[in-house]
């Protein structure tokens, strides 16, 4: 900024200077006098430089002169004729450095256009390319499902299996609705978001019956990558204040991360017991590659997704592959959390896994029908219009 200012003034200092020497060149074929060499000097100057250089392109172009080439010579002594002359240098000053600073503007503010221009173009290029992913990845969110559904219902259809084998196939059939159920839960739950509401209808849950659910749901998902799920509750939990179905899809988002981000023959733990402080805590822990340190404060962030968290002097082809989705998930599972009262964090690092805790208030019946009332109401920031 220094360097800019004394660059502008030093515009001046060379003008000056060179119509100096250009009029001493031409004296002896001027009559003595203000030569109007200064006065384009100063014009330069001012539209170069500003009205500040322009100023100082004036008070250097009168001092020469008067100084060197009125009479008397090498005297400041000044006439009306000489005084007029300045009046009109400062004048031009004044005009031309007025115009430089419109032009100067109007410059900033083209380029500031062109900046806002090329950013809202970059904006919607990426926009239409999450565009384009998101609909790649819900396409096959429902795809794979609607598969599994299909190959059961016809083996249903064209074999006949035991009826340990029937229920067993209608369990995984019911368990793949489900997946699709909370599916388009959440898709719905994204605008919602971006509304001011999330549907969720707050009342007395067991936690152990919601891991229980997402396990038979993800039990098909996780046992296609060979992974050890289990389900660790602690025993005499006492009911926490959520809905059931938020929580579970909630849950479920956390699992199915987990299953993505885990190499196969993993093992993923669904822990649910009391928390050190007040609630209860269920945790989503697994043995796959980890976070990041720079991607974990904005693993929740929408649309988000870190890179692969894999070591670098023990790389494989397979971590190095870029998995399915969108960065949805985590977003939308903390939104739910968030509207149930609860919390949820992550504890990660690179190659030793990650572990989600999500934490929610204990039922108390009095206490957490106060607080059922007031989520009712239009005031709260979550909608109740079913789960």
């Amino acid at each position: 900024m220094i360097g800019a200012t004394v660059l502008r003034y030093m515009v001046a200092v060379w003008t000056v200077g060179l119509a100096f020497a250009a009029t001493l060149v031409m004296s002896p074929l001027m009559q003595p006098g203000v030569s109007p060499l200064f006065l384009l000097a100063v014009m330069i100057s001012a539209w170069r430089g500003g009205l500040g250089a322009g100023l100082l392109a004036t008070v250097l172009s009168a001092s020469a002169s008067a100084f060197v080439l009125l009479p008397p010579a090498y005297s400041l002594r000044v006439d009306r004729n000489d005084l007029l002359q300045l009046v009109v240098f400062t004048f031009a000053a004044i005009v031309i450095g007025s115009l430089s600073a419109v032009r100067k503007s109007a410059e900033e503010e083209r380029e500031a256009l062109l900046v806002r221009e090329q950013a809202a173009r970059k904006e919607a290029e990426q926009a239409n390319a999450v565009k384009d992913e998101f609909i790649a990845a819900a396409s096959h969110e429902l795809r794979t499902p609607l598969t599994t559904i299909k190959a059961l219902t016809r083996v249903l259809l064209r074999q006949q299996p035991s009826e340990t084998e029937r229920r067993e196939y209608l369990e995984d059939i019911a368990s793949e609705c489900d997946r699709q159920i909370d599916l388009v839960h959440n898709l719905l739950d994204l605008s919602r978001i971006k509304a001011g509401g999330v549907s969720i209808n707050p009342s007395r849950v067991d936690a152990d019956e919601v891991l229980r659910a997402c396990e038979k749901i993800e039990r098909a998902n996780a046992a296609t990558h060979h992974h050890d799920l289990r389900v660790e509750v602690a025993p005499d939990l006492p009911f926490i204040f959520a809905d059931h179905s938020a929580l579970r899809r909630a849950l479920c988002t956390i699992i199915e991360n987990a299953i993505k981000y885990t190499p196969d023959g993993g093992r993923i733990t669904l822990r649910a017991q009391q928390a050190n402080g007040e609630g209860v805590s269920i945790e989503v822990e697994d043995t796959g590659r980890g976070i990041r340190a720079e991607d974990v404060p904005h693993i929740f962030d929408k649309f988000y997704r870190g890179r692969a968290a894999t070591d670098d002097t023990d790389t494989s082809s397979a971590d190095e592959q870029e998995v399915p989705g969108i960065g949805l998930g985590l977003h939308l599972a903390r939104a739910l959390v968030e509207g149930m009262n609860g919390t949820i964090e992550v504890r990660s690092q690179a190659g030793q896994g990650s572990t989600f805790s999500v934490r929610l208030p204990v039922w108390e019946k009095e206490a957490n029908a106060n607080e059922r009332d007031a989520a009712s109401t239009p005031a709260h920031a979550f909608s109740q219009t079913g789960g």
